[in-house]
Order: structure tokens, then C-alpha cells, then sequence
């Protein structure tokens, strides 16, 4: 049963983030059954009969973005689209009282730490020196840097594909590169002492590059330049403010407690007065141990209480989170989308409060902040041009993409139904048009020229006769066809006998059946004119196979 059914218990759904509804994300998914439902009751309606009552929808949200918009009129249909998800009459914001709430709720001053990228760094030069070895001895060639996002994917591939393959030499090799690139980028973020923890364990037999590493880890004077920008920046915020509160976002949830044990490690921290702690999603998609939402609960209420004043914590306490306002808030080399960064800057509330973003000067991290800040510029000028938009116009585009997604959802299904049936193509069953027997499934048909659909399974001919029929009979440069396949139980027409290169073969004609069509979630009968109507393409015929196969009947 759909949950708007229950009308005697609710009558109003809130989507609080409702920049989520779209795509395949949970609340847009709930909004498709609504939509569903919606179209039904108008169908209904022009039935003259009940309709079932739904609620009133109402999404909540900082910030709707444009959705990767480069122009403005990409950004208003981004936030056209949102409201046709949602099924919104309008948008609603803060016009009357605009003054006022900006009084009250201030910008915080934002502040750019760009840390200097050009020291030299004989840490990662081994680590590159070591992966460079290992490609080479594998021949692999990915085109990505080393350390980046693109390699991880390249290399989690590779390791798949070799697995797949069997082939352990590369298997191990990929095993080995996607550690080594892991520490690379924990090197970029953090200390060289946390990239080699992250190896340490994983060292058997290869005792020389473990020293050597291990070695260049204690050099205090290659630390990560990013670490002594932070460290400034919390020591003024923390020494200036005794009631000082902050959060430190970062990419992922090592580097969150990699930057928690830095803080707890040193002394000055504490006598600055910060107490801190690491705040972690609860999912199981990752390498590094998840928080259980208990641990999650019990971190923020010390948060909010005072016996924790800086949170270090990944993007899961950017929103959503019941979290107190900030006085300082720091994208420590993180910058993602413009909904991020609005949500990120939205948790600095507190009077004077600051926003930072800490970045190495090479990275591109600055200049994807601005370009943040123009798309939300644009995202506000979109909204306005909704706002203002002529009642008919928005609901023709409104319905529009609204019907647009309804065939989105219809080819992405038929998609997988294709994809399914290809793989498994016994899913597809063929019944006799007239008795309705079982005749046959899609893993018994291969296709001649790519036309002539024919049965190669050797027990197919025992449901079958031949019929002599003259006017069916032609002949052309491998193949000849030769009278009529009818049902041995009904009578019924099932195509033509085709001589092919010396193989007696029976060649079908779809119309003359009833397709079933089974798959996980229902089974489902259809009449085809063409097979080309069918979901699948069938394989070549395989001439060697079906020699062998008649050659072991005579």
C-alpha cells in the first residue's frame, strides 16, 4: 500500500534537503509513486468516479543549486525540474522580511588559506618511484596522475578485471597500486606519518621500501605545508574566542582521524583550549571503520554542550544534523558543489563568525570556490525568474519535465529489461499462438543473416511437422526455403523449413506466438508482429556448432 493511502493518519509530507528529489535519490523516488497516484486520480476524474486523497507537499531546503548549470537558463531549468519532482505550485522565499533576516542571520567573513605547493616532497617522489616499478612490470598503462581519484577508479578496475581474468600477477600488482595510491592521497592531505600507518600493515616481505619510508616520514621539515596553515588558523581563532566553536570538513573519514590524532598529538592544541573529536558517516562504504548513529548522537550532544568544541567531520554534518552555530568553519582542501558550500558556510551563525577554505596553491581548490560562489549568484537569479514566471508557462514546463521524467523512468526500465534478458535470454518464452503450449525460451534461437530466426535446439523437432507448401518454396545464394513447421498437437503455423549450407532448419515467424516475459519483479505476455520488437538481440547462427550437432545424428 502507498503511504499517502493512509489519508486518516497525515495529511502533509515535508521533505526537509528537498535539492535531493531528483534522479534515483530516495525522496524522489517517493515523489514518482505520488506523481503515480496523482495521474490516476485524473484518469478518475474524467471517469466521473472518487478520487484518493493525497497530501500536500511541502520541501524545505538552503539552497537548490543549478545542478552543474553553465548559463543561466540551464540553472532555471534545474529548479524547474526540482519543482516538477516535487509538484510544487511555487516557490517561496523571504521577500517582506528580507532586511530583517539578514540582521539577524550575518554572512561570515570568508578567508582563503592557500598553503605553498612547491617545497620538495621526497616522500611521495618514493611513492611514485615504487608505483612507476609496479606498472612497468605490468605493462599498465592508466591514463590518470598518480594520486588522484582517476587512478583509484583506473586501478579498481584493473584489479576486477584481472580477478575476473584470473590473471593473480596483475591482480596483486592492482592490489598493490591502489595502496600506494591511497597513501599518496593522504600524504597530500595530512601528515607522511599517516600515509605510512596506512602501508604499515600492510608490509610482509617488502622490508626495504617500508624503511625507506618510514625514514622520510620523520622528516619534520617535508610535513604537508596545508597542516601549518590549519594550525594557524585554529590557534587565532581558539586564542581570540575562549568560547570559540568550530568544524573542520574533510574529504574522507581517514583524513578525519588523521587530523584528530594531529590535534590530540600536540600539546598546543590543548592549552588553546580545543577538545576535540571526529565526526563519521554510519554506512558501510568505505575501508575505514563507520560511526554507528549512537556514537554520531553522542559526539554532537557533546558538541552542544561545550565538552567539544571542534568537530572534525566529513560531509555527513554538513547537512541534516541538529548541529549549534559555529564561530569558525574550515573546508580543509575540500570543495565540492555550491548546495556544499552554502550548507558548510550556513554552519557558521555565530556573530563574527569565519569561513575558510585551507587549500594547496596548485590544487584548484580557490578557483572551483569561486566558481561555487557565481553558480549560487546565478542559482538566486533563477529562483527569481521562476518566482516571477507567468502562472501558464510554469505549468506547461512544469508538466513538461514532469511527463519527461515519466519516459526517463520508462526507458531506463526497458533498458535493464534488455540488459537482463540479454543475459539470461531463457527469461523469454515462446507458446504456441493456439494451444499455448510451451514451444520454446529465447536460448534456443540464433539468427541467419540477420533475419531468419531459427531453433537449433535438437529436441524442438519432436513438437513440430513439416507441410509441403509450394508457393512458400524459394531458393537463394546458402539457403533455400522448403515447406511449412506447424504444431503437432493444433496445427498451427510456426514459420518455414529452411535448408542453410545443408541444415534442415526451422525458421520462425514471431507472429505466430505468444511471448512471456519473466523477470524479478512480474511476468508479463505480449503478441510481436517483428522480433525486432523484442527487448534482446539474439546471437549469430553458429554454423560449426550445429554441423557437429546433425553430423552426430546421422
Amino acid at each position: 500500500m502507498l503511504m499517502w493511502e493512509y489519508k486518516a493518519v497525515f495529511s502533509l509530507i515535508i521533505i526537509d534537503e528537498c535539492h535531493h528529489t531528483q534522479k534515483e535519490a530516495v525522496y524522489n523516488n517517493i515523489m514518482r509513486r505520488y506523481l503515480k497516484q496523482k495521474r490516476g486520480n485524473e484518469k478518475l476524474r474524467k471517469l466521473e468516479k472518487p478520487t484518493i486523497p493525497q497530501p500536500q507537499i511541502l520541501g524545505l531546503t538552503a539552497s537548490p543549486g543549478v545542478g552543474g548549470a553553465r548559463n543561466h537558463s540551464k540553472a532555471e531549468e534545474h529548479i524547474l525540474k526540482i519543482c516538477a519532482n516535487l509538484d510544487a505550485y511555487g516557490i517561496t522565499t523571504v521577500k517582506e522580511y528580507d532586511t530583517q533576516l539578514n540582521s539577524q542571520v550575518k554572512e561570515p567573513r570568508k578567508k582563503f588559506e592557500i598553503a605553498d605547493d612547491k617545497k620538495k616532497d621526497p616522500f611521495r617522489e618514493e611513492l611514485v618511484n615504487i608505483m612507476t616499478k609496479i606498472q612497468d612490470y605490468c605493462q599498465f598503462n592508466p591514463n590518470a596522475e598518480f594520486g588522484s581519484q582517476t587512478y583509484e577508479q583506473w586501478v579498481v578496475q584493473e584489479e576486477k578485471k584481472a580477478a575476473k581474468e584470473e590473471n593473480r600477477k596483475h591482480r596483486v600488482c592492482a592490489e598493490h597500486l591502489k595502496k600506494y595510491n591511497d597513501a599518496l592521497l593522504i600524504n597530500d592531505t595530512i601528515r607522511m606519518i599517516d600515509a605510512y600507518n596506512h602501508l604499515k600493515n600492510f608490509y610482509k616481505e617488502e622490508k626495504s621500501k617500508e624503511s625507506i619510508l618510514q625514514r622520510l616520514a620523520s622528516i619534520v621539515e617535508y610535513e604537508n605545508e596545508k597542516l601549518k596553515c590549519l594550525r594557524a588558523t585554529l590557534m587565532q581563532e581558539f586564542t581570540k574566542k575562549p568560547e570559540a566553536r568550530g568544524i573542520i570538513f574533510t574529504k574522507t573519514r581517514q583524513s578525519a582521524f588523521a587530523l584528530y590524532q594531529w590535534i590530540k598529538e600536540n600539546p598546543k592544541f590543548e592549552e588553546a583550549g580545543v577538545k576535540t573529536h571526529y565526526l563519521i558517516g554510519a554506512g558501510h562504504n568505505s575501508e575505514f571503520k563507520p560511526m554507528t548513529q549512537n556514537e554520531q548522537k553522542e559526539v554532537i550532544e557533546k558538541f552542544r554542550t561545550g565538552k567539544i568544541n571542534l568537530l572534525i567531520a566529513t560531509t555527513v554534518a554538513e547537512e541534516g544534523l541538529d548541529i549549534p552555530e559555529c564561530n569558525i568553519v574550515i573546508r580543509y582542501g575540500l570543495v565540492t558543489n555550491e548546495i556544499a558550500m552554502v550548507q558548510a558556510r550556513g554552519r557558521a551563525r555565530a556573530e563574527e563568525s569565519t569561513y575558510v577554505l585551507v587549500a594547496s596553491g596548485g590544487s584548484g581548490a580557490a578557483e572551483r570556490e569561486d566558481v561555487n560562489v557565481f553558480r549560487e549568484k546565478m542559482m538566486h537569479k533563477a529562483i527569481k525568474r521562476v518566482q516571477e514566471m507567468p502562472r501558464e508557462e510554469y505549468e506547461n514546463k512544469v508538466r513538461g519535465f514532469q511527463l519527461q521524467s515519466i519516459m526517463e523512468v520508462k526507458m531506463k526500465a526497458k533498458k535493464e529489461q534488455t540488459k537482463a534478458y540479454k543475459e539470461n535470454p531463457s527469461l523469454i518464452k515462446f507458446l504456441c499462438k493456439n494451444c499455448t503450449k510451451l514451444i520454446c525460451s529465447g536460448e534456443d534461437i540464433q539468427v541467419i543473416e540477420n533475419m531468419h530466426h531459427v531453433n537449433v535446439r535438437k529436441e524442438f523437432g519432436d513438437l513440430y511437422i513439416k507441410r509441403e507448401n509450394r508457393t512458400l518454396q524459394a531458393k537463394a545464394a546458402d539457403y533455400q526455403t522448403n515447406g511449412e513447421v506447424i504444431c503437432k498437437d493444433c496445427g498451427q503455423v510456426w514459420g518455414s523449413m529452411m535448408v542453410y549450407k545443408g541444415l534442415d532448419l526451422p525458421c520462425l515467424k514471431i507472429k505466430n506466438f505468444v511471448v512471456v516475459f519473466n523477470d524479478k519483479k512480474t511476468t508479463s505476455n505480449k503478441m510481436c508482429k517483428r522480433w525486432g520488437e523484442l527487448p534482446i538481440k539474439f546471437p549469430a547462427f553458429c554454423y560449426p556448432d550445429n554441423y557437429v550437432s546433425s553430423d552426430e545424428e546421422d
